[in-house]
């Protein structure tokens, strides 16, 4: 377990992020992600982890390019290195219309474009260069980006430019597929292969409460975009549809059991998760624990099976 995925799920307090990220650090993870939805900001999040912990590195992301601009996003990661005394890191995506157009009133269009400007134009400030007039007086800080990668355009534009290209509820045989491509992609460009990350849900020996929980979180994604199609080919097809027609999402829940959630989830024995993360890593992709906590609060149980 090198890599842990500080959760928000809404049916948790907020401050549970803080106790997973403490449980990570305790039982060996090296690198801690911080995304953000209806809870904490997360450079604030990232900023009390870096003087909370020591070692571990921090990935703050993947955010919406459509809510932060360039200038912000580099000031916010060099803020967390600077005063956490170690390299950040920084993740973005494209987000959906929900998130960037409903919570925050911008404009969703062409995100493939502004994706593309933010990791330049974060890449020139972080390297002390200057960007649309403004320079950080913060010292020069090591760069490192990834980018959410789904649809086609994304998932080609994330092979070219970034260090690293993150999935996220995604099976392993579709893991395997979109890493071939960004692979090729790369070579064909002539640079190196980024590395390749999957977020993925992990619950060892979960009750129906977890069960509850990750159908709850992941009805909310069936009409997103990129996930939407994703989802669909992964045997969520009908849930998918009736999402997209505008269903209730209580109704929806229903059809997620337990065999078809096991499809992008890790869960069941120790054993049984420890099989499913090691089989997105032979296929050249590393899993990000992202722990369940509905009956497991703190990601307890789960973070102390999978510690190194």
């Amino acid at each position: 377990m090198n890599t842990v995925v500080v959760p928000y799920w809404q049916d948790r307090p907020p401050e549970e992020a803080i106790a997973v990220a403490e449980n990570a650090a305790r039982f060996g993870c090296s690198e801690l992600w911080m995304g953000e939805l209806h809870h904490f900001d997360a450079f604030a999040l990232a900023g009390y982890l870096a003087a909370a912990t020591r070692d571990l590195t921090l990935c703050v992301g993947p955010l919406p390019v459509g809510v932060r601009d360039p200038v912000t996003l580099a000031r916010g990661v060099a803020s967390v290195a600077r005063l956490g005394s170690r390299p950040a890191r920084l993740a973005l995506g494209s987000a959906n219309p929900t998130i960037v157009e409903g919570f925050h009133g911008r404009s969703w269009a062409d995100p493939v474009s502004r994706i593309e400007e933010a990791v330049n134009a974060v890449r020139v400030l972080l390297e002390g260069g200057r960007y649309r007039g403004y320079r950080s007086a913060l010292a020069p800080q090591e760069c490192h980006i990834t980018v959410a990668g789904f649809g086609p355009r994304v998932l080609d534009l994330a092979a070219r430019i970034a260090d690293r290209v993150v999935f996220n509820l995604v099976t392993v045989e579709q893991a395997a597929r979109l890493a071939r491509r960004v692979v090729e992609i790369a070579t064909s460009a002539g640079r190196p292969v980024p590395g390749l990350a999957a977020w993925v849900v992990a619950a060892v020996d979960p009750g129906s409460a977890t069960r509850d929980q990750v159908a709850a979180q992941l009805a909310r994604y069936l009409a997103a975009p990129g996930y939407r199609d994703l989802l669909a080919e992964a045997g969520f097809g009908e849930a998918v549809a009736r999402a997209r027609a505008g269903e209730p999402l209580g109704r929806i829940r229903e059809l997620l059991d337990e065999p078809t959630l096991s499809q992008v989830v890790a869960w069941g024995s120790e054993d049984q998760v420890r099989s499913r993360l090691d089989a997105y890593r032979e296929v050249g992709v590393e899993p990000a624990v992202l722990p369940a906590t509905a009956d497991d609060p703190g990601g307890l149980r789960t973070l102390r099976a999978l510690a190194i």
